[in-house]
């Protein structure tokens, strides 16, 4: 039988969103590059660039699909007090 560890961490990491439309584009890259979605399987998860979803597109770039030797428990994003960004 194989003992699981019961050590439980927690990873914080705080960001701003200086370019909206650049997040997007980045997370929609990685959908189409490591999950082959389409066009709008990507504005279904991430919103169209126009109005993304930052949450969506923080946790597709962020978060890895599997960390080797761990179970992921929870995933959390914060948005309090976070306003939309304008970019050139």
């Amino acid at each position: 039988m194989i003992e699981v560890s019961d050590r439980e961490f927690e990873f914080t990491l705080k960001l701003r969103v200086e370019c909206p439309n650049t997040l997007w584009k980045a997370a929609a890259h990685h959908c189409m590059n490591i999950f082959d979605y389409s066009r709008d399987d990507i504005i279904d998860l991430i919103g169209p660039a126009e109005d993304p979803s930052i949450e969506d597109c923080l946790l597709m770039l962020a978060l890895p699909a599997r960390m080797a030797g761990c179970t992921m428990l929870s995933t959390a994003i914060d948005a309090a007090g976070a306003a939309k960004g304008i970019c050139g």
